[in-house]
This record gives structure tokens, C-alpha cells and sequence, in this order.
């Protein structure tokens, strides 16, 4: 079963009304900028066509006020609407996942970041504690649209509002690197600080 997606975009249509080209845009815009599960956009779109492709669905969507015939109405003018908004920007930001965190536990700090409660900063609400990790370190790897690849590095609560934004080399120019870091996450420039550039311990 291919619902996964599905199932990502009902619970942002559950509190919806009608099922109009609006909230066509508007998941669309989801899909292409804040993607469901951090799946490429590539990747959610195969996930909606598959389950289209699905006769009878098993999952149990009693849950959500839309019968299946206008949510697969909804999900085909969905598709129609992310083809005509070809060709895809990779979104701002993605993540990766924990698969190379010993490379960038041992990579360059490039920065200091300031982090808000995670209530007030989505950065910070997307840090979880490294599994297998021996400091407890909580991490965020990312790739940005600008195709750069970073991890901000936080020490455990309550005391990790003090972050590191790290690169594994190698890299484009700190500078730089940075630079697309607060472009494409939203961040204030008061709040990230370059770093003198030693390998993270």
C-alpha cells in the first residue's frame, strides 16, 4: 500500500470544507516546499500516483471528513496541478537522516547558531538526540536547496539553545555555505555567527 503520502495530505485537509482548487494550491505548495516525510518531490509524487493506481484501499480514512471518490478526485487534480509546476525546485531545505553522522561529528564548524524554543524555531523542533550517540548530541542533518549539505549540532536539553552548524569537506566557502543556510531556513543573520574553523570534538 502506497498510502503514506496520502495519509500526510489528508491530515492537512481534515479540518477543510470543500476540496477546492485552492487547497489544490496549497497542498501543491506543500508538496514542492515543505515535503511530507522529507521525501523528494520526486518521491511524492510517485507515492500519489501509486496510490491511485490501488483499486481498493485498506487503510482506514474514517478518520477524515472526505469519502474516497473526492479524495481521489482531489489527489488526480493534485498530480495535474504539480505537472503543470514543471520543472521542480528542490525544496529549501531536506533532511537526510543520521546515515553519515560520524563524518559530520567530525566535520567543520562552520558557525554558531542561536536557537529559540522549539516552539518559536522549526530548526529546533526538528533536532532529535542521535541514536548510539555516547554525548547524547542532538542533531539535524540537512541537505538546502543550493545542493550544500549541513548538520546543526546541538549538545542534550536543557541546556542545548547553543547549536553548531557543521560541513563534512569538502565543502564550498564558509561564507557561502552559510549564506544559503539563512536563505533557505529563515533564520535572522543576528542569530548565526561564523565559527574559527576546527574540526567538531
Amino acid at each position: 500500500m502506497h498510502l503514506g503520502v496520502v495519509v500526510g495530505i489528508l491530515y492537512c485537509l481534515q479540518f477543510s470544507r470543500e476540496l477546492s482548487d485552492e487547497e489544490v494550491q496549497r497542498i501543491a505548495d506543500m508538496v514542492l516546499e515543505r515535503p511530507i516525510h522529507d521525501l523528494t518531490i520526486e518521491e511524492q509524487y510517485a507515492g500519489i500516483e501509486a496510490s491511485l493506481a490501488v483499486v481498493v484501499w485498506e487503510e482506514d480514512l474514517s478518520w477524515q471528513p472526505h469519502d474516497e471518490l473526492s479524495i481521489r478526485d482531489f489527489l488526480r487534480r493534485l498530480l495535474e496541478r504539480l505537472d503543470a509546476l514543471r520543472p521542480w525546485q528542490e525544496p529549501p531545505f531536506r533532511s537526510l537522516g543520521f546515515g553519515r553522522w560520524e563524518e559530520y561529528k567530525r566535520g567543520t564548524r562552520l558557525a554558531h547558531v542561536r536557537l529559540y524554543s522549539p516552539s518559536q524555531d522549526p530548526m529546533h523542533a526538528r533536532l532529535r538526540t542521535v541514536p548510539g550517540d555516547k554525548d547524547r548530541l542532538r542533531g539535524l542533518v540537512l541537505r538546502l536547496r543550493s545542493a550544500d549539505e549541513v548538520a546543526l549540532v546541538a549538545p542534550p536539553l536543557p541546556n542545548g539553545y547553543d547549536a553548531v552548524l557543521v560541513a563534512v569537506p569538502p565543502h564550498r566557502p564558509a561564507a557561502k555555505v552559510i549564506e544559503a543556510f539563512l536563505t533557505h531556513t529563515g533564520y535572522a543573520q543576528d542569530r548565526v555567527s561564523p565559527a574559527v574553523r576546527r574540526p567538531l570534538r
